[in-house]
């Protein structure tokens, strides 16, 4: 297992404009920036490709819709970005797809309606969602499929509705199910866990959350699923230290684990958390202050133990982030000076 504690922040190449809301996906080692918002909070339909290894940025050709926070997923040397949030500051059913090698953008079939916060996977070359907000407001139980093929023809696929409707949830792959946790309805976070089995295409309820929150983060590791912070049901009581670990080799009847020493150092929602060889990194987000933290930390769901890690640079919100090659990269989001475009990568010192 890496050390991580070795691991130490270093600032690179910021973004070419400040940006949050910005979606994320990584190919061959690059890492492409999707849409977001600019410092006015308007929706863009930047894409710049950021290389790793030489710390340099390429503006690439515009999106053809400006949205923020669309789901973008990285299949063979394709970018898709589906739904979002227009300029309208409504949802938008628009599916685009970049072609890397050509440089260009190619519009596909669009959603069945207008859509925003829907969570994703990405299994057998084909995009998942689940859930997603509509044009409404009201909370979606949607699960498709999206199928390219060849980059000519492409095709949505039905499955069996998400026994409860909502957005802003994650999905993760792990057994060849599908584990979605967490979400809204409105204003109102849900603790629900649905599972989805892609062999017997049936969905079975599992154990609610322990807490509600809003905002959380979710993360999966090769046994583990966590759910960390957020903002609490009752907002008046502020950000959460909650971290509650389920065990996804159980069955059905498995359970939400935590106590008081799992509980996270800094109360916290709206963060970036990721796994890195099975274990769990926190930074960033907003804290109880009303203010952005610039506080990692790094959480082993085997030992249930954390452990602090030096911080971030700067303290930042809402940021976007991928994981390439074990290293954490962390792009845009919201300064206590507004929004911003800095990446800071999380880099391994010990070779």
């Amino acid at each position: 297992m890496t050390s991580l504690t070795k691991h130490t922040w270093a600032e690179r190449k910021p973004l070419s404009e400040p940006r949050v809301y910005t979606s994320v996906a990584l190919c061959e080692g690059l890492i492409y920036v999707v849409g977001g918002c600019d410092k006015v909070g308007q929706p863009v339909n930047s894409l710049e490709v950021y290389d790793p290894t030489s710390d340099e940025w390429t503006s690439l050709r515009n999106m053809p819709t400006k949205r923020a926070a669309p789901i973008v997923a990285s299949i063979g040397d394709k970018i898709i970005a589906i739904g979002g949030i227009g300029e309208d500051q409504r949802p938008v059913d628009v599916v685009e797809v970049y072609i890397i090698e050509e440089n260009k953008w190619k519009r596909l079939q669009p959603l069945s309606e207008a859509l925003m916060g829907m969570g994703h996977l990405i299994r057998d070359n084909k995009v998942h969602i689940f859930g997603g907000m509509g044009s409404d407001t009201n909370p979606r139980d949607h699960f498709k499929c999206l199928e390219v093929e060849g980059g000519s023809k492409e095709r949505w696929q039905a499955y069996q509705p998400m026994p409860s409707p909502r957005y802003a949830c994650s999905a993760f792959l792990k057994n060849n199910k599908a584990y979605v946790v967490g979400g809204r309805r409105g204003k109102l976070p849900v603790a629900n866990f649905e599972v989805y089995a892609y062999d017997t295409k049936s969905w079975t309820i599992y154990p609610d959350m322990l807490t509600k929150r809003l905002f959380p983060s979710y993360v999966m590791t090769d046994h583990f699923l966590v759910t960390l912070g957020g903002l609490k049901a009752t907002v008046q009581q502020g950000f959460s230290d909650a971290c509650e670990v389920y065990n996804v080799d159980s069955q059905e009847k498995g359970e939400w684990l935590t106590n008081k020493k799992m509980t996270m150092p800094t109360k916290r929602g709206d963060f970036v958390a990721v796994a890195i060889d099975n274990q769990v990194i926190v930074t960033g987000g907003l804290g109880n202050q009303g203010t952005p933290v610039s506080s990692t930390e790094l959480f082993d769901p085997e030992s249930k133990k954390w452990k602090r890690l030096s911080d971030m640079p700067k303290a930042l919100g809402t940021c976007s982030s991928t994981v390439s090659r074990g290293q954490l990269y962390v792009f845009g989001g919201l300064s206590a000076e507004g929004p911003t475009g800095s990446c800071y990568a999380f880099l391994n010192t010990s070779t």
